[in-house]
């Protein structure tokens, strides 16, 4: 049952509150509503400001990406708002061609109709992008592998896919070393998955990123315990940093989130998803 999305979320982007409106309650098709971020050309390049307030609520997010087909749910994930990176920028830091996306995102519902059909399976279906690519994507717009990979996922949060990465596993005396070398980053934009698999009782598996000399360290763990991250709270005692949790689409999980500060440096702005909490530690 699809839910009612509050008045005040809609009034955040009224000149496409109605569009959207429409959309989920299916007066208008995914077609017609996308047409709406298309240029004259039918570039899908304008801005999507409703990505980032729907965020004000995960559960509202999470159906609304729902509603989608696997291509252009993959689409959407991949837009600025929600990723932090144009495709241009995919490109320059991290070597991910537009033809690497082209394939990612697969062929149009126009394309889907004249393939022909095999008759046991299609084993095309995923364009032969590199698990690495696709996993990496997954972790950039914090969404369960599955919700990238399939039309109907399941509600279940996952992190099999931090052992696609390369040069994933890392020590703890890894991290150490990369707070101690922050402040000589001040600009760069960064975002890994990590799985911190030595000097700790049980594997941490990060999504850290690196953005105006500071950090923000997310614990992708499913059903993480605050005994979990230990490790983490003594590594950070020393630094400036907010503690809570971020909210994914998965309603029932809940991603412990620090994130710090340097000194003589423009604050972080807070996640939408970011909920902080009273640190007692």
């Amino acid at each position: 049952m699809q839910k009612h999305i509050p008045e005040y979320i809609f009034n955040k982007f009224k000149y496409i509150s109605i569009n959207l409106k429409d959309f989920l309650g299916g007066m208008v098709d995914e077609e017609d509503y996308i047409k709406t971020r298309k240029d004259s050309l039918g570039r899908v390049i304008l801005q999507w400001p409703e990505l980032i307030f729907l965020k004000m609520d995960m559960g509202y997010y999470a159906d609304y990406l729902l509603k989608f087909s696997l291509y252009s749910r993959r689409m959407i994930l991949m837009e600025d708002e929600i990723i932090g990176f144009s495709q241009q920028q995919l490109y320059s830091f991290y070597g991910i061609s537009h033809d690497t996306i082209r394939r990612y995102l697969g062929k149009t519902k126009e394309k889907v109709r004249k393939k022909h059909k095999p008759k046991i399976r299609d084993i095309t279906r995923h364009s032969n992008v590199a698990k690495e690519v696709v996993s990496f994507l997954a972790i950039l717009s914090r969404v369960p592998f599955s919700w990238v990979e399939e039309e109907s996922p399941e509600q279940l949060w996952t992190i099999q896919h931090f052992s696609y990465l390369d040069d994933s596993k890392k020590s703890l005396a890894w991290l150490k070393n990369e707070l101690e070398d922050l402040p000589l980053a001040k600009s760069i934009h960064d975002v890994r998955g990590i799985i911190i698999n030595q000097g700790v009782a049980n594997s941490l598996y990060l999504r850290i990123e690196w953005v105006k000399g500071g950090l923000i360290i997310e614990v992708f763990n499913p059903n993480c315990t605050i005994g979990e991250i230990v490790p983490l709270i003594k590594l950070l005692q020393k630094y400036n940093y907010a503690f809570g949790y971020m909210d994914t689409v998965i309603t029932t999980q809940k991603n412990f989130t620090f994130i710090i500060n340097l000194k003589n440096n423009s604050p972080i702005c807070l996640p939408m998803e970011f909920k902080s909490l009273e640190c007692t530690f």
